[in-house]
Parts: C-alpha cells; structure tokens; sequence
C-alpha cells in the first residue's frame, strides 16, 4: 500500500499592477507581488484522500497557480 507523506498544495498569485482611485489607472510594481498561500499540508493513506485534498485546493482558489509536493512511501 502506498501512502503519501509531507503533502504541501501552495497557491501563488501574481499580481502585476493595480488600480489607483484617486488618479484612476492601473499602476505598474516595479516587482510583481507574489503572495503564496498554503491550502493543504499534512498526510493521506491512499490515492483517492489525495485526489480528493488536491480537488479541493483547486475549487477552493481555480484562478492562481497551484503545486503540489509530496514524498511517497510504501508500506507493506
């Protein structure tokens, strides 16, 4: 049986301007502003507890990048 240890799902956004209401444009970073955020860390037993962590990470945050880190182990 395979179990997957260490699972970390990280959503990133990037945000490369943003609108100012007093002068009413979008203005430029000079750096985009990444922000991650942690959806998911811990351990599941089998594929269908992962299928289900990652599913809910993506219907959670659909519009940013999402990745997903984990080590697999076999039991026996």
């Amino acid at each position: 049986m395979l179990t997957y240890d260490n699972i970390k799902i990280i959503s990133t956004r990037t945000d490369d301007d943003y609108y100012d209401e007093k002068k009413r444009k979008h203005i430029k970073y000079k750096h985009p502003k990444i922000t991650k955020k942690t959806l998911f860390d811990g351990n599941v037993f089998d594929l269908g507890e992962l299928y289900t962590a990652m599913k809910f990470a993506t219907d959670q945050d659909n519009y940013n990048e999402i990745s997903v880190n984990f080590n697999i182990k076999q039991e026996y």
